[in-house]
């Protein structure tokens, strides 16, 4: 059972920071959120035919690790690469495919392979906690080609605020998977998705790849981008609207997996 207790800030300094503090207070209790259930999920799926979210038999037990206050760096780092590479292998699984005659040590066979060379595939990462999907991304895509965005949230607004970019010269060809980790108000993405808009990259040719989601993030995405596609391990129950807080959530995803936080905090991610 958890011994922290969320506390959020009572004074304007606090409230416009990027994380609250977990303290240990006695008799308090954490709430317990609930996620969705099956019937919620076919909702969600039948309602965006390009939403997909992973079965939870591959990823209850992960998320559970990673969503654990108490877990440290190392079983962070370690359990959220197992979960990226899922996600990693179901973005390759939805790119089209060639259909050729292959022989293997016993006779030929129909082979089903993608379309394109690695070289026609770029990860594209939301800097800087997408990049943490990168070490899986080319362990399965080796020859891959990698742009970045850095975009951060201005903590006055709430806004994203683009600050640089650096992509592929041929982007606008290539099938584009997009990462980061926690899909929360949408609005890092979204700012996200129109850079690659500019580029030329065509919404069809995109994947997003997320840790964590919500119906908020995940509607406000396909309402500008529907022919885009989303891959989620989860989709959490809860958006706290006034902090845009994903709940249960994971905290902050980049200072957890980069080790960037101190043991006695947990920062809650704001995207």
């Amino acid at each position: 059972m958890f011994k922290n207790l969320l506390r959020i800030g009572v004074n304007l300094s606090l409230l416009n920071t990027t994380y609250v503090l977990c303290k240990s207070i006695k008799d308090e209790k954490l709430p317990h959120y609930h996620f969705l259930n099956e019937q919620d999920l076919n909702k969600l799926l039948k309602k965006h035919q390009n939403l997909s979210i992973i079965d939870r038999s591959y990823t209850e037990h992960i998320l559970s690790i990673i969503r654990d206050v108490e877990t440290d760096t190392v079983e962070f780092r370690k359990n959220s690469d197992r979960l990226i590479r899922i996600l990693i292998e179901q973005a390759i699984s939805q790119i089209e495919k060639k259909k050729h005659i292959k022989q293997s040590p016993l006779g030929y066979y129909d082979a089903h392979e993608v379309k394109f060379e690695d070289e026609e595939i770029c990860f594209v990462s939301i800097l800087r906690s997408g990049n943490a999907f990168l070490f899986e991304g080319l362990k399965a895509v080796s020859g891959a080609s990698i742009g970045q965005i850095l975009i951060q949230r201005n903590e006055d607004t709430a806004l994203p605020s683009y600050l640089f970019q650096k992509l592929p010269a041929n982007i606008r060809d290539q099938q584009v998977i997009l990462m980061d980790p926690m899909l929360a108000t949408g609005n890092s993405a979204t700012l996200a998705l129109r850079i690659l808009k500019n580029q030329g990259v065509k919404q069809e040719n995109i994947t997003f790849l997320t840790l964590v989601s919500c119906e908020q993030g995940i509607e406000k995405l396909f309402r500008e981008f529907p022919k885009m596609k989303i891959i989620t391990a989860q989709v959490d129950p809860i958006l706290l609207k006034d902090f845009n807080y994903l709940a249960p959530g994971i905290g902050n995803f980049g200072d957890r997996y980069f080790g960037t936080v101190k043991k006695s905090q947990q920062l809650v991610q704001q995207q």
